[in-house]
């Protein structure tokens, strides 16, 4: 089984491994870059994690079976490629397209990447359904996809929200880690998700499903079945979610034979019906199917003998019989409507395959292929030299009655190929040579006109002569420099890369012909060694750095083409390697806490292997997981690796640097009636204001070199707040939410009125207070004397175990969220009561003061708010779930 000691990171063939991204009981998925540059997600499944070499092995062999398969339906995450570990025994592995971002969608960031799931989507809104289209639709896509899996012998045994992943915004059955031969009892599955009778088979797998769909048309737990949820659609949608529910309770009886809906072709064929609404079909009584199949048995005889001779013979059990509608052949109540379509292609002649990869009788543009209409269909269509595309729809009514016409766009896939003749982009032709293919002639003003065009150089950049070609052809060339010549070549890299002629393991160069000599050229072009130029186009002998550093444990950041930092190689726990370099200079960046960050440049030869050791320079800069002070001589103490809280509120001489630096360009806004000084608490603040203090001080450290380009000053959340006042509470709720769910205690206990010996435990409304305007002898709290009018000096009070001060009194603090996900007007929210704070219910850990974000235009401010600052690792996803490719036991 597991060790609980960290595993090194994996070495995937043609892939740098970015970072871990999801993991659980049965292996690790990690985010990788492929040799093109592609994105793609790894999962790699681990022998220790296996009792014994069958069970790993079984599950090996599963994903053999799936992988081929996996790429014939829109409805599963497509496998691209199945290894095993360099030592042939540690793990195998495979890759996948990668999930869409939670937030971002298909606009992925390496760094800040999280998958979105149909558990993430369930999770952002806890305890509320999600809109019956929508888990229709879902419910589809996926029982279709069980289908194809099933039709293939195998079973997923582990389907649940987690394992349902976005991609381009479409469900995707994701994880099939678990993917076995149907019928392999071996307990495997999440709990509530696997039926009575247990995993393995094509009705578990239904079963599972259908308490997916529970889950996200409810809003309850898988557990809570068959609850109904406490919010009921309204209108229109309620007879919808209601015929939803019938067929979820079909699905999840839980007695095996009073299951209504068992498989998945039945459960797919109920949700289309239902997505079209149309009624749902119901079974019918058994004389009556005995008469329709004698019926149909003659038939089908009689149009077998007539067509067996025909070219359709092959496609008979998907197209139907071209030119005889398949109404016509099954007369009676049993009939299924058909109808038909073309499909066309941008380049004609391509190749057109049904889901079972029998080929259509003619290329595109096809003639009519006969389609069930209201059924989903899939057709890959092929051609050499361009991308395989997918074509996927539900046949329309319409096209019983009409052809439907379906266009697809093929996009070129061509490549230079060893021996083989190539052409570009702009039809420039190239020949083979040892290492590369080289253009047939040199670059033209054809060519380096349309460069022009796009790229913009300054107009005397090249020259033009008129040179004799073969076959008595006259034409001009481009003169031009050797510097101008490459970013003509590297414009038709990245041209052919967009237009599919190249891929990112390609490069092009400019061959100079520097003993070029012509009577048209200017004494410009011979001074300034203007030359013309052929196109070479070769392979990149990509470059590798093996890194050490010393001290060990340094994230490694190598720069980007955009000259940014944000692409993370790893750390130096060990060597570590860094791949998939091109040649030409590299900008690293090494950044290791405690010490002075490293930029440091290599320039890398082709194919070059360059072991690399650099040692850090000691500064002052910040350590995670110990005390330290900033700039400002604000303290900061670790609550975790990532995050660290200021045991202060910000006060009064912070916030005047922030202020009086210049380019910040921060206004004063002087709490009327309170005497302050440097030491005391900061009010009169917006949230606006706090995070604008954040964002200056935090380029200002950074430029220091006191943190670094991956940490951040920045208001703790909501959920961050209530943990460094020592109360842990629901990951997945609004601070709305959460309130509800308020605890009676108090930052310093379950006492009250609060304690006054050994040690004061905060500034509230106490009898010094009453000298203050607006607070009368009957609003504060009877008997406790803090010693403070107002405002206290920070530190005043005994600290919490964390060493935080004034978590309870002195002044509200802002966080970071609004107080509720669904309310139309934003509410920001404070934290920890004030020093007028008297009442009971508003010193409770839990409680939330939550204000309008604006008053009568204005940020809001008062003389009791002020904030606490923390410095994490990495911006927060604020009320968003955790969301993981993930095996977890909690669907």
């Amino acid at each position: 089984m597991s060790t609980s000691s960290p595993r090194p990171d994996p070495v995937i063939p043609d892939h740098e491994v970015l970072r871990k991204v999801g993991g659980g009981a049965y292996g690790e998925v990690w985010m990788a870059r492929g040799v093109t540059g592609a994105l793609r997600a790894v999962k790699v499944v681990y022998r220790e994690d296996f009792d014994d070499e069958r069970s790993f092995e079984r599950e090996f062999e599963g994903i053999l079976k799936f992988e081929p398969i996996s790429r014939d339906h829109p409805g599963m995450v497509n496998i691209l490629h199945v290894g095993r570990s360099p030592d042939q025994v540690s793990f195998y592995y495979y890759v996948m397209e990668l999930g869409d971002d939670v937030i971002a969608g298909r606009d992925i960031n390496p760094i800040e990447y999280e998958a979105r799931t149909l558990r993430s989507d369930f999770k952002r809104t806890p305890g509320q359904r999600l809109e019956t289209d929508f888990c229709i639709d879902v419910g589809v896509r996926l029982a279709e996809a069980l289908r194809h899996l099933h039709d293939n012998g195998l079973a997923h045994r582990d389907v649940k929200p987690a394992n349902v992943i976005f991609v381009a915004g479409k469900a995707k059955l994701a994880d099939i880690g678990l993917v076995a031969a149907r019928g392999q009892r071996t307990f495997v599955g999440t709990e509530g998700f696997v039926p009575p009778e247990g995993p393995g088979s094509a009705q578990a797998d239904v079963y599972s499903l259908g308490k997916v769909l529970y889950e996200i048309a409810s809003g309850k737990d898988r557990m809570d079945f068959p609850e109904l949820p406490d919010d009921l659609p309204t209108g229109p949608e309620r007879k919808r979610w209601q015929a939803l529910n019938q067929i979820i309770c079909d699905i999840c009886e839980p007695q095996l034979s009073k299951r209504r809906i068992s498989s998945a072709g039945d459960l797919a064929d109920a949700l289309r019906w239902l997505q079209e609404g149309k009624r749902r079909r119901r079974r019918r009584p058994v004389g009556a199917l005995i008469a329709t199949l004698l019926t149909s048995a003659v038939l089908v005889f009689g149009a077998w003998e007539s067509f067996k001779g025909s070219a359709w013979n092959a496609l008979m059990d998907n197209f139907g019989p071209q030119g005889i509608p398949q109404k016509q052949q099954n007369p009676g109540p049993a009939k299924e409507e058909w109808g038909s379509i073309k499909i066309l292609t941008n380049s004609p002649g391509a190749k057109v395959y049904d889901e079972s990869g029998r080929l259509s009788p003619s290329d595109t543009p096809t003639e009519a292929l006969n389609v069930p209409v209201g059924k989903p269909v899939t057709f890959r269509i092929e051609k050499e030299g361009f991308r395989t595309e997918y074509l996927s729809f539900v046949v329309p009514e319409s096209a019983a009655t009409e052809t439907e016409i379906k266009n697809v766009e093929l996009k070129v896939d061509a490549p230079p190929l060893p021996a083989l003749m190539w052409q570009d982009h702009l039809g420039q032709r190239y020949r083979p040579l040892e290492k590369g293919h080289e253009s047939d002639r040199y670059v033209g003003a054809e060519e380096w006109e349309k460069y022009r065009a796009e790229k913009q150089p300054p107009a005397d950049v090249a020259e033009f002569v008129e040179v004799d070609e073969p076959n008595n052809v006259k034409r001009k060339i481009a003169l031009t420099s050797k510097g101008e010549a490459q970013a003509f070549c590297y414009w038709l890299a990245t041209k052919g890369i967009e237009g599919g002629y190249l891929t990112d393991q390609y490069d092009v160069v400019p061959l100079m012909d520097e003993g070029f000599n012509h009577p048209g050229m200017s004494e410009r072009a011979k001074q300034q060694g203007m030359r013309p130029f052929r196109c070479w186009v070769q392979t990149i002998d990509f470059a590798t750095i093996h890194l050490d550093t010393e001290p060990a444990g340094a994230e490694i950041f190598v720069k980007a083409s955009d000259s940014t930092f944000n692409n993370s190689a790893g750390k130096t726990n060990g060597m570590l390697t860094i791949g998939s370099l091109k040649p030409g200079k590299t900008e690293l960046l090494v950044v290791l806490e405690g010490y002075k960050p490293l930029t440091e440049e290599v320039t890398l030869s082709p194919g070059q292997i360059l072991p690399l050791k650099l040692k850090l320079e000691l500064n002052n800069s910040v350590v995670m997981d110990r005390p330290w002070e900033n700039g400002l001589g604000m303290r900061f103490v670790p609550v975790d690796r990532e995050f660290m809280a200021c045991i202060w509120e910000t006060r009064v001489k912070d916030y005047d640097a922030y202020l009086a630096d210049p380019e910040s360009h921060a206004v004063r806004y002087p709490p009327e009636g309170l005497i302050q000084g440097p030491e005391h608490p900061v009010v009169n603040v917006s949230r606006e204001d706090a995070e604008r203090f954040c964002k200056w001080l935090t380029a200002r450290e950074i430029k220091q070199e006191r943190i670094s380009s991956v940490h951040v000053y920045r208001l703790p959340t909501d959920l961050e707040w209530s943990l460094l006042a020592g109360t842990i509470e629901d990951p997945d709720a609004s601070p709305a939410k959460r309130e509800q769910q308020i605890e009676k205690v108090f930052p310093w206990g379950i006492e009250w009125p609060p304690p006054q010996l050994p040690d004061k435990v905060g500034n509230f409304a106490d009898s010094a207070a009453t000298k203050m305007p607006g607070i009368s002898s009957d609003r504060i709290i009877a008997g406790y004397d803090d010693g403070f009018e107002a405002t206290a000096p920070v530190g005043n009070f005994a600290p919490n175990k964390l060493g935080l001060y004034d978590l309870a009194g002195n002044v509200n603090e802002w966080v970071s969220d609004d107080y509720s996900s669904i309310s139309l007007t934003r509410y920001g929210v404070l934290r920890g009561g004030a020093w007028n704070t008297y009442l009971k219910a508003n010193l409770y850990t839990g409680y939330r003061n939550p204000q309008p974000k604006e008053v009568r235009g204005m940020e809001f401010r008062d003389i009791l708010s002020g904030f606490r600052i923390v410095l994490a690792k990495d911006t927060p996803k604020q009320e968003t779930a955790p969301n993981e490719i993930n095996d977890d036991d909690n669907g």
